[in-house]
């Protein structure tokens, strides 16, 4: 039986590919699966395909076209790839990030001693200002090993062949500027029953990017969030979902204000991080949209 990996190549990720490559190349694979990499880029960016063929010297890998500079696009691709085949496992990572070794094994441990779907895991940073781990924090899920989840990120996730044997569900391609693509996808199959759940032993690292430990890009980053929220909630909740994002403003501007009676680091970022998020919504509903992805 067969695993498919996919990784989307992107140009703005270029930087990290080197890394992204190697960790891939020294991922520990089970003796009694042939796993497969898939890759999927735009044909403008073959002159990177040497770069596969140099890493991937032990890995079985495809490299699949994506004609539209659009990551839910793409994410579609593979989906549609993996459809017919003959596979029993499929599973997302992020072009950004360094894979630990031991993430397939663990991935596979989980979801045959667990009853469950889907599986995602963490993602951790490499930092370099220790100022901004805080800032991390607040905008990483705090989830406990095992727990039952509504969605997880297509950055470190793992899934049964049966969660796409009908392919009902898509990556909105509508939310390419936005984000929040992956969100609303395993919200829609949490919906139709699909058990999702969190593990914390398959973790991959996101490389050090110098924009990101900056304040300007955490509020950026949230206000940006905060929208995508509405569009995500819409799609979820269709005639509620006005009333189910005002209700998460209420709840968003409770938790900012409670941690304020708590004063540490910590809190005072959790709390801005709430602000924000509550903001980012509020100027959805008034029509306001991030100019670009951030």
């Amino acid at each position: 039986m067969k695993i498919y990996i996919c990784s989307l190549i992107s140009k703005k990720n270029l930087k990290y590919l080197n890394s992204h490559l190697n960790s891939i190349n020294k991922l520990s694979t089970p003796n009694n699966y042939k796993t497969k990499i898939v890759f999927v880029m735009n044909p403008k960016m073959n002159s990177n395909r040497y770069l596969v063929k140099k890493f991937l010297n032990k890995n079985d890998y495809i490299i699949l076209k994506s004609l539209k500079e659009n990551i839910p696009h793409s994410r579609n691709i593979f989906l549609k790839f993996i459809k017919d085949k003959d596979f029993k496992y499929a599973g997302f990572l992020d072009d950004d990030c360094m894979i630990d070794k031991n993430w397939l094994l663990n991935m596979l441990k989980f979801i045959n001693q667990n009853r469950c779907d889907i599986v995602g895991g963490p993602q951790k940073h490499v930092i370099k200002n220790k100022i901004f781990k805080n800032y991390y924090h607040a905008l990483e899920p705090n989830r406990k090993h095992g727990e039952i989840v509504r969605w997880v990120a297509t950055n470190n996730c793992f899934f049964k062949k049966k969660v796409i044997k009908n392919l009902e569900v898509l990556f909105d391609t509508k939310l390419t500027s936005y984000g929040g693509s992956d969100q609303l996808f395993f919200n829609e199959l949490y919906k139709k029953k699909f058990i999702i759940k969190w593990n914390t032993k398959s973790f991959i690292t996101e490389n050090y990017n110098f924009e990101r430990e900056k304040k300007i890009w955490f509020l950026r980053r949230n206000l940006r969030y905060g929208y995508s929220g509405n569009l995500i909630d819409s799609k979820i909740y269709g005639k509620l979902s006005l009333i189910i994002i005002f209700l998460k403003i209420l709840y968003l501007i409770g938790n900012s204000f409670f941690l304020i009676f708590f004063p540490s680091r910590k809190n005072i970022i959790k709390a801005y991080f709430f602000l924000l998020r509550a903001a980012g919504r509020f100027m959805g509903l008034v029509n306001y949209k991030p100019k670009k992805y951030v």
